[in-house]
């Protein structure tokens, strides 16, 4: 919000005005409680001052900031009103930080008009909800202060930690939009197949109202300088080496977004390379697996060209080598958006306006996600799901590129479509490919969900007759999910601890006849395995009839002894 100069209204009081007509939204006026003298004096002059004073930096932070000009009577009219004030700035800036909280430090500038010295205090829009030491939250309509209700409270608190800066004012002009740019919104609504596709014959004026990038006064909102407006600077570097580590080839680039997007998302997908394994469908078909991807890296690229802090002047980058795709974007996770709850948080856009105008031109799809389309994305081609790395700057995706796990992605072509939508079906084979069992503890990590919605979720994959999974264990040893044996043996050597089981049969053997029995404990320091993994392995093992639980000791807990199955049969 632009501040009123304080000249001015200085000058029209001087003039004749009363300093309370010349008050505004982000303008106060407040009289010195020492320059008070009779029966209205107040014991304590500067705790008065301190207590009003804060009382209107508070009203101030909670609305759009603003200035207090300090020693200027607000009821009388004229020279009269300039009575001055003799406080010291510095004392002052400190009583206000340690009386407000979250603690602001407010500029305190000292002035000089008609004769008397002035202190003009500016205070900033505050980055969250303020309030006085004793919680009172304030906020200014108009030129009046007034109480927040809890409602209002919430509300203000929730809008500052997620601020929407694309729907402010731009400092930028008509004269910037690009008219590239704008031909080429054009040319992407014209390919629309529904009403949005009438929106390409509006004049320039008209399509940016109705892209909702022009405020009531028809002033460009920072969404419409992102999208239409050459930046001042670059805002993505592409980074391309031959190898991991080497030195990289830079490219930045500097474009409207509308043209940057498309742009980006085509010098990532030429990386891609589409074709590096080919796997044969029951039917005959034939499909080519990529190294990554372009779904979830179409994702990855443009949430962070979309859901960046534009507040932060630093560049997305887009770092590529043959077996590596990073993508970093500057700002920290929107507030209420933790790293262990990606796939199951609300979508909470940093931007909504330019996400929604971005919806309109269909580049993005404002109810998407895209962190569980990525990691969908990603298991259904055999690779792994992307790393994500946050801290209070920046998020990073980061995906890794191996031979793709053909047996795994084999099976995925042949699930009916709803099932290879469905990410908690993903991720749920993807690990009991890699350990025999999982609990709801596991389930809770996979799905990041709590324990109680991991358990719904798990359970609803285990029932019905599509179930890939079923459920194992009871109220003793608690609840655990495994693959059905129908689910495993379609998926065949994707299946990798069972892969395990037999290749360590021989070292298993070997230990037999040298110390003629074993146990869950040997089992897990040979082998680096968990509990349930080693219990998995001696159960896969006794089905290959190589042991046998020894008849004359514990039948149940970790002290169950293990013989060798023909041994004990001859006994």
């Amino acid at each position: 919000m632009k501040l009123d100069p304080v000249g001015e209204a200085l000058q029209r009081v001087f003039d004749g005005a009363r300093a309370s007509s010349v008050e505004t939204e982000t303008l106060d006026f407040k009289r010195d409680p020492h320059t008070v003298s009779g029966r209205g004096a107040p014991g304590n002059p500067f705790a008065r001052l301190v207590e009003e004073l804060v009382d209107s930096v508070v009203c101030f932070a909670n609305a759009g900031g603003g200035r207090i000009v300090l020693g200027v009577d607000d009821k009388t009219p004229g020279p009269d009103a300039f009575l001055g004030t003799q406080v010291d700035a510095t004392a002052l800036r400190d009583r206000i930080y340690g009386n407000t909280r979250p603690q602001l430090t407010v500029p305190i500038e000292e002035i000089a008009f008609n004769g008397s010295r002035l202190l003009v205090i500016t205070v900033p829009e505050a980055m969250d909800l303020v309030t006085d030491g004793k919680g009172k939250a304030l906020k200014r309509e108009g030129a009046d202060c007034r109480p927040m209700s809890e409602d209002a409270r919430r509300t203000i608190a929730h809008q500052r930690r997620n601020p929407d800066l694309t729907a402010r004012p731009s400092d930028r002009t008509w004269a910037d939009i690009d008219p590239t740019a704008m031909s080429r919104a054009r040319d992407l609504l014209a390919q629309l197949v529904d009403l949005r596709s009438q929106m390409a014959d509006l004049d320039d004026r008209s399509l940016l109202r109705a892209l909702n990038v022009l405020d009531r006064d028809d002033r460009l909102l920072t969404a419409g300088e992102i999208l239409f407006c050459e930046p001042s600077q670059h805002v993505l570097d592409v980074l391309t080496r031959p190898a991991a580590g080497a030195e990289p080839s830079v490219r930045r680039l500097r474009q409207p977004l509308v043209l940057l997007l498309p742009a980006a998302l085509e010098i990532t997908r030429s990386a891609i390379d589409p074709e590096v394994a080919h796997i044969a469908l029951p039917g005959g078909q034939e499909i080519a697996l990529p190294d990554l991807s372009p779904i979830a890296a179409d994702e990855a690229v443009t949430n962070a060209l979309v859901h960046r802090d534009y507040a932060r002047p630093e560049r997305v980058v887009l770092d590529h080598s043959p077996n590596a795709l990073h993508v970093w974007s500057p700002g920290a996770l929107p507030f209420g958006v933790t790293e262990d709850r990606l796939l199951s948080t609300v979508s909470t856009p940093r931007n909504p306006t330019l996400m929604a105008a971005m919806q309109q031109l269909g580049l993005a799809e404002r109810a998407s996600r895209g962190i569980d389309r990525m990691f969908r994305e990603q298991v259904r081609v055999g690779q792994e799901v992307p790393g994500i790395r946050t801290d209070e700057f920046s998020v990073e995706v980061y995906f890794t590129s191996r031979a793709p796990n053909r047996a795994f992605a084999g099976y995925v072509a042949t699930l009916p479509r709803d099932l290879r939508d469905n990410v908690d079906v993903m991720l749920a084979l993807t690990s009991l490919c890699q350990r025999p069992t999982i609990n709801v503890k596991d389930g809770a990590r996979l799905l990041q969900v709590s324990d109680a919605e991991a358990k719904d979720r798990l359970d609803a994959l285990a029932t019905g007759k599509g179930a890939l999974i079923e459920r194992d264990g009871d109220s003793r040893r608690g609840v655990r999910w495994r693959l059905r044996q129908s689910t495993a043996s379609a998926l065949g050597t994707a299946v990798q601890h069972r892969a395990r089981a037999g290749s360590a049969r021989p070292r298993v053997e070997a230990h037999l006849r040298e110390y003629g029995w074993i146990t869950n404990k040997t089992i897990r320091n040979m082998f680096d395995l968990d509990v349930q993994q080693a219990t998995q392995m001696l159960n896969d093992l006794r089905a290959a009839n190589v042991v046998i639980k020894d008849p004359d000791g514990p039948q149940r807990g970790p002290s169950i002894r293990w013989l060798p199955a023909k041994t004990s049969t001859a006994r």
